[in-house]
């Protein structure tokens, strides 16, 4: 939800012009491709139905702007359970900036471990990114801290091997809640959490609120199982991150194995390809609560992902 008058540029063909849009405007990101997974153009506003908490709702504002810069931000795992992976991590980050990020994008660095450290702060220099991605290890020499610390807010329980929703609610928080324009977290993870001050549903709503979308890339070692209360790695691996990529339009993409490569080619395509719907709610529904969002298209063919809901602001 946009707090604040803001200037928002449409991107319509040969059409583009500035306006100036209501403090109220609820704008939602969202990808539609074709069966094969290929981006559908050329869409209108007439082509979507958007609903709000099962209200439909007039679309005010609809553009899908190629060239806008992205911000990402790259989550990676280096707990315990991610040891086999250290340097497959360490590649893919490095792939992902080689094949992904452009001269007019931006991206961070972070480690989850014990903290949420972060490595290579927001910047446009692919060099300083390469410097971070190779500085990424199980120990976490790297960075500063970022977020709580969880010495700080659980003494008592004391700490576990990966505060993975502490990292992402402090990405979001700290470094996506004040981007414009087309934003991404990317987590490379088993999704299993153990220790994070802050829960799934924090880091949810952190990355609504800012109108992030998240993708995840899944480690898993089968070798290695947790000691933790009643809750099994496989139970942990199979719905945190799938909750987490699906309520906030994104897509969870299992042992990717050789084929990183298209798996980047997937998020790039999508983001790049994005539309974004704007709609202005009434005033009964500005209630601080959480609403829920369904986004259609008119024809059965295609596949649309967009965040699940948002917190409206109070009137």
């Amino acid at each position: 939800m946009r707090r604040a008058p803001i200037a928002v540029w449409l991107g319509l063909g040969a059409l583009q012009a500035q306006i100036r849009v209501d403090v109220n405007l609820v704008t939602v990101a969202t990808g539609v491709t074709d069966r094969s997974g290929a981006p559908v153009k050329n869409l209108r506003a007439e082509d979507f139905e958007l609903r709000d908490n099962g209200r439909q709702q007039k679309i005010e504002y609809l553009w899908q702007e190629q060239d806008l810069p992205l911000t990402v931000g790259l989550l990676v795992d280096v707990s315990g359970s991610q040891s086999a992976f250290i340097e497959q991590h360490r590649a893919a980050v490095a792939q992902f900036l080689a094949q992904v990020i452009g001269l007019k994008d931006r991206a961070f660095i972070v480690t989850v471990g014990t903290e949420a450290r972060l490595v290579t702060d927001l910047t446009g220099s692919v060099g300083e990114l390469r410097d971070g991605a190779q500085r990424i290890d199980a120990a976490q020499t790297a960075g500063s801290v970022l977020g709580e610390s969880c010495l700080q807010t659980i003494p008592v329980r004391g700490c576990g091997g990966t505060a993975l929703w502490n990292g992402v609610y402090a990405a979001t928080r700290q470094k996506m809640q004040w981007v414009q324009g087309r934003k991404a977290l990317v987590i490379v993870s088993d999704g299993f959490d153990t220790g994070s001050p802050h829960t799934l549903a924090d880091a949810i709503q952190a990355v609504q609120e800012s109108g992030t979308v998240v993708y995840a890339i899944k480690y898993v070692d089968p070798e290695v199982t947790p000691a933790m209360a009643g809750i099994s790695r496989r139970e942990a691996a199979a719905h945190g991150m799938e909750r987490l990529t699906e309520e906030t339009g994104g897509y969870t993409f299992p042992d990717p194995g050789d084929r990183l490569s298209d798996v980047f080619d997937s998020i790039e395509r999508e983001l790049r390809n994005q539309y974004v719907l704007g709609f202005t709610p009434p005033p009964k529904s500005r209630d601080g609560r959480y609403h829920r969002l369904e986004v259609k298209v008119r024809r059965r063919d295609l596949v649309v992902r967009a965040r699940a809901g948002y917190y409206a602001s109070a009137r």
